[in-house]
């Protein structure tokens, strides 16, 4: 005859089996709806509505918030498409990007297309905090000629020609030197055409 204490462990022990597997079976459903959502978004039938891609990844994120890619798709459309429109549209566009770009790097801070957009989203406020901000990325992910060549352009949008030159260094030799160079080379004959404020 089997102990009461044993037949009490074990009952607990499925219940709790029971409760984990109900949980783990929510769980796996809500991440299996967040990347349909994700895949609807990038590769289905609203991938060339910008509103409804925005709109998917919210639900998907709302569903399954621990994928930063999400966050990089919705923050990428909003940039790239911000040029389509103009006015407040242009505008919430923007800040959906910037709302997306920095969930997305809450979950993962050394995503590179993330601290790109961060950059690029800053640089129309605040030449010199997106160059700083592109910086610390640079530091962290160094040998990689087109993040100096980024770093190039962003120092000569906002006029220090001289850490623009000392990057330019670091992108010689590589498929990204003529642009880089093409980048300063351009800010410098702006600079030079300004009018001198008296």
């Amino acid at each position: 005859m089997r102990s009461k204490k044993g037949t009490t462990w074990r009952t607990c022990g499925g219940a709790l089996l029971i409760t984990l597997g109900i949980f783990g079976a929510h769980y796996a459903w809500r991440a299996s709806c967040a990347h349909w959502l994700y895949h609807y978004a990038k590769f289905g039938g609203g991938r060339d509505d910008l509103p409804s891609i925005l709109r998917s990844i919210e639900k998907g994120h709302r569903l399954y918030p621990h994928n930063y890619r999400f966050c990089t798709w919705a923050a990428e459309q909003a940039f790239y498409g911000r040029s389509e429109v103009r006015g407040e549209q242009r505008d919430r566009r923007c800040r959906a990007a910037e709302n997306w770009t920095d969930v997305g790097l809450a979950l993962n801070h050394f995503s590179g297309p993330l601290h790109f957009l961060k950059a690029r989203l800053l640089e129309r406020r605040d030449p010199a905090a997106a160059a700083a901000s592109w910086a610390r990325y640079v530091k962290w992910h160094f040998w990689e000629p087109y993040n100096h060549a980024v770093l190039v352009d962003l120092y000569a949008s906002m006029g220090d020609f001289d850490r623009a030159s000392d990057e330019l260094d670091w992108v010689k030799g590589s498929a990204h030197y003529e642009w880089a160079l093409s980048r300063l080379q351009n800010a410098w004959r702006r600079e030079m055409t300004l009018p001198r404020q008296p």
